[in-house]
């Protein structure tokens, strides 16, 4: 149950700050994002369905941004 609270405070604590952040910042935070979520997992615990759809979008986001410099 700890290890349950702990998870969710820092989940919470993530997703204010990814709140306060401008768009072409949110690569910055998604990697601790996927790392919180892998850790929520691994502990048998299941990350909220706004979470998983947030993760998703900061991925796609990032990807997006790969191809944004590459030379045409």
């Amino acid at each position: 149950m700890m290890q349950q609270d702990t998870l969710n405070q820092a989940l919470e604590a993530l997703e204010r700050r990814i709140e306060n952040l401008p768009d072409e910042k949110y690569r910055l935070v998604q990697k601790d994002l996927h790392n919180l979520v892998e850790c929520m997992l691994k502990a048998g615990l299941e990350p909220p369905e706004r979470v998983i759809h947030l993760e998703k979008a900061l991925m796609d986001a990032a990807i997006e941004a790969q191809f944004d410099n590459m030379p045409v």
